[in-house]
């Protein structure tokens, strides 16, 4: 027995040593994330730390609002996901819904719900239209292809919509974030930067639409203005997810939403253009302006336009999509 008390003293001695973990550490509020390979933090030298919703999380965390309480990140983002895939048995709304309820249910802790949501979807609804049985395909000047289009149109709206209506059901406290899309071509010049900039206004314009329903009482942050003519400065190497600085400036603007400020940027992220030097209404009116006929200088139908636009610029999207379900597992 003897022998053994030093031992017992040094394991006790190193037990008071060690940090001791943050009373109610799993009783703490959370912050939920949905969406595709942006909130997955695809882009990002590190996903796990120096994508947009690690960011918005750790800069909560250390916020005087939960310095003291904590805060759990559930990233439940899935690079490829389409709205449809929101919707799925066991898909990502699901999976949100089911943590929320639990929290609400647990009788152990009155602080411990989810109080913020981030929603971020849309990109890769537009591949329906690059499909091996898409009317788009052959010709995308066709009835057939403006049909699908308007299809995929209509459906990004009736998912988002579903969405958000089933996460304000079930969380009526909760900040429930939305954002819209950048062109990842924004600043590089030529017809391709044009045609994928009007595609982007048009899916921005269904998630403002969808976002002026006041029932769903959910906030819109733009980030389409603050990528404008800075693709190469924010867009990573692939052409099509944000960077490093461009998931911080992702971040920012979630941050000022919840906290209800104006956002804050490095001035070197805003060059080489400001947002109103391009003409672009400053964040907070969305940056979703109508397309003007007199935009498309070929005559050609708006659709044309919107129905290749994206699916070229965002080809390769599908090949990083696969890449990554196949290492999570989907």
């Amino acid at each position: 027995m003897r022998r053994l008390l030093p031992l017992l003293a040094a394991f006790l001695s190193l037990a008071f040593l060690a940090p001791a973990a943050p009373a109610g550490a799993k009783e703490a509020p959370a912050y939920i994330a949905i969406g595709d390979s942006r909130t997955f933090g695809v882009g990002a030298s590190d996903p796990v730390t120096d994508g947009y919703v690690a960011i918005t999380h750790d800069a909560l965390y250390r916020s005087e609002r939960y310095r003291q309480r904590g805060l759990e990140l559930v990233n439940l983002g899935v690079p490829g996901a389409t709205s449809a895939d929101l919707l799925l048995p066991d898909g990502q709304l699901e999976q949100a819904v089911a943590e929320i309820k639990e929290r609400q249910e647990d009788a152990s802790s009155a602080d411990d719900n989810v109080e913020i949501i981030t929603v971020n979807i849309g990109g890769n609804d537009i591949l329906a239209l690059v499909t091996s049985d898409s009317p788009c395909v052959a010709d995308p000047r066709s009835p057939e292809c403006e049909d699908r289009f308007q299809e995929v149109m209509d459906t990004l709206e009736d998912d988002l919509t579903e969405v958000l209506r089933r996460l304000r059901e079930v969380a009526p406290k909760a900040d429930i974030i939305v954002l819209d899309l950048y062109s990842p071509l924004s600043g590089r010049g030529g017809a391709s930067e044009l045609v994928a900039d009007l595609a982007v206004r048009e899916i921005n314009a269904v998630t403002e639409r969808v976002m002026s329903d006041p029932e769903l009482r959910t906030k819109l942050v733009s980030v389409y203005p603050l990528f404008r003519g800075r693709a190469s400065q924010l867009v990573a190497a692939d052409n099509l997810h944000p960077n490093d600085n461009g998931h911080a400036v992702m971040a920012e603007v979630v941050l000022a939403a919840i906290e209800g400020r104006e956002p804050v940027f490095p001035e070197e992220l805003m060059t080489p253009a400001s947002v109103q030097e391009i003409g672009q209404p400053p964040l907070g009116e969305g940056g979703l302006q109508p397309v003007s006929e007199d935009e498309d200088s070929e005559g050609a139908s708006l659709p044309l336009f919107l129905a290749i636009a994206i699916p070229v610029s965002l080809l390769g999207l599908a090949v990083v999509a696969g890449a990554y379900r196949a290492a999570r597992g989907h």
